[in-house]
């Protein structure tokens, strides 16, 4: 099977909030995206693997702009669980002292991408080939037309650490165009 052959499982955001509701969940994930700024994503993630009983695996790559990341610094370690193909660790996150909300959060998870940059995942991907499945991935908070807007964080996060190959032409265009602008703004 290759990589563009995969199954898809697709769940919309209203849904997973109207069949998976869980309580802990949805409040431990309030109090870390108040304080680290998180993403949506990861209580949808957390919502939906809890409603399922199931493990997911989630890349969240190295960079000083992850806040996701942050927040499993902050409240968790990281255990090694194995090895992905190319031999980088492989991770869960446990608790530093007590139950966290990162833990509670982040716990059904698996985090393969942890010790490695958005440019190193590119390589691991080429080599791999499974840039198909690099190109389906999302980390935008605000698509415009189903596709990454440019100017949301994370979409400023990708472009600045050099994914721009992941972003449609009218992105990078919103982007740019969010720079000159800021550019003009600081002159005034």
């Amino acid at each position: 099977m290759t990589a563009a052959n995969l199954p898809h499982l697709g769940y919309d955001r209203n849904a997973i909030y109207r069949d998976f509701p869980n309580e802990r969940i949805s409040e431990a994930y309030g109090r870390l995206a108040e304080e680290f700024s998180l993403g949506y994503q990861y209580e949808l993630f957390a919502l939906l693997c809890e409603g399922l009983g199931m493990r997911a695996e989630c890349a969240v790559e190295d960079s000083p702009r992850s806040k996701a990341k942050s927040a499993i610094d902050a409240q968790c370690l990281l255990v090694p669980c194995d090895q992905d193909p190319c031999g980088h660790g492989r991770f869960r996150v446990v608790s530093k002292g007590g139950s966290s909300d990162a833990e509670t959060v982040f716990g059904r998870l698996d985090f393969g991408m942890l010790d490695v940059s958005k440019a190193e995942a590119k390589r691991v991907a080429q080599e791999l080939g499974w840039m198909p499945i690099m190109h389906r991935t999302w980390f935008c908070h605000a698509p415009v037309n189903g596709k990454p807007c440019g100017t949301c964080n994370p979409c400023k996060d990708a472009m600045a650490e050099g994914m721009r190959w992941r972003m449609p032409l009218s992105a990078r265009l919103r982007y740019r165009t969010r720079l000159v602008h800021s550019a003009i703004a600081a002159k005034l």
